[in-house]
Parts: structure tokens; C-alpha cells; sequence
């Protein structure tokens, strides 16, 4: 496999809420197997029904070639996709799977980055709040000392005022 398929196959992997997952087109197209294949070879799949809850995702899309009738795909994780090609053999199934595998790692590492990068987003948000809301606070406490010591330090400015003013002595009569 070389590096195009490897580009290639990362683009198959997607970010589905936060989590890395893929679809039967894309095992088909990978695979090269019709894609009504791989629906019948997971619908075969002799798993417990609650890994297959949890690992295939039954959706459905418009087909514009019959009419906008429903076409069904699945929609898999990564669990999923493993269980489902364990099966697949053959040289270049087992070149495929090792690409897959790390396309769903590189997405995985993918996803790993914008978490840790919102996290610290987050970090610094209430770090820069908390810090904010410390000097507002310490503001407050001036504010309300302040209030206090405006009054006397006012009373006292205008009474120094009222000596420094010259005053003129006025000759009655003059």
C-alpha cells in the first residue's frame, strides 16, 4: 500500500460524535467488494446483540438511481469494522486492514488533539475568570473603602482650599 491509499482510507474514516467510525460503502470500496456484500456479511455476523447495537449503526439514504427509494448502509466504529473484516482474507485484505486500522488511529489521535486543545481553551478561560474576578473583588473592597475615605479627604481638600485661597482685604467706603 503506499501513501495515497493510506490518504485515502483516512478520508473513509470520519468523526461521528466524537468518535471514529466508517461505513459499509467504504469497506466495500476498500475491500473491493459490492457493497451489498458487506450489508449481507453483516447482517451474518454471529455477534451478541449488544455489540452489534453498539458497533453498527443501520442508516439509511436517498437513492437517486430508484426513484429517492431508501438505500440502507451501516454506519460502524472501529470495534465494529474489526469483528466485520476478521473474516476478510488474503493478502491484500491484510494490507487493507493494517491501513484501515491506522486511518481509525489517526482519526482517533485526530479527535484526541481538538479535545485536549478545547481543554485547554477551557483552562485558560477559567483561569483568566478567576483571576478577573480577584481583581474586580479587590476593586470592590477599594470601591467600598473608598466610599468611606472619599467624604473626609473631600471636606478636608476644600477646607485647605478655602486657607490657601488669598484673600483681599476690602476698604469700605473707598
Amino acid at each position: 500500500m503506499n501513501m495515497m491509499t493510506t490518504l485515502n482510507l483516512r478520508a473513509m474514516v470520519t468523526s461521528e460524535n466524537g468518535e471514529a467510525k466508517t461505513t459499509s460503502y467504504a469497506v466495500a470500496e476498500a475491500f473491493g467488494k459490492l457493497h451489498k456484500n458487506v450489508i449481507r456479511d453483516i447482517e451474518k455476523l454471529r455477534c451478541s446483540d449488544k455489540f452489534k447495537a453498539l458497533n453498527f449503526e443501520l442508516c439509511f439514504e436517498n437513492n437517486k438511481l430508484q426513484n429517492g427509494k431508501p438505500r440502507k448502509f451501516y454506519q460502524m466504529t472501529k470495534d465494529g469494522w474489526m469483528f466485520l473484516v476478521m473474516g476478510f482474507n488474503g493478502e491484500k485484505a491484510d494490507a487493507v486492514k493494517e491501513q484501515f486500522i491506522d486511518a481509525f488511529n489517526w482519526m482517533a489521535s485526530q479527535l484526541t488533539q481538538v479535545f485536549q486543545s478545547k481543554w485547554a481553551r477551557y483552562n485558560h478561560i477559567v483561569g483568566y475568570r478567576e483571576n478577573r474576578k480577584q481583581q474586580v473583588s479587590c476593586s470592590a473592597r477599594d470601591m467600598n473603602v473608598w466610599k468611606h475615605e472619599k467624604h473626609p479627604l473631600d471636606d478636608e481638600i476644600a477646607q485647605s482650599e478655602r486657607e490657601l485661597q488669598p484673600s483681599l482685604p476690602f476698604a469700605s467706603g473707598v
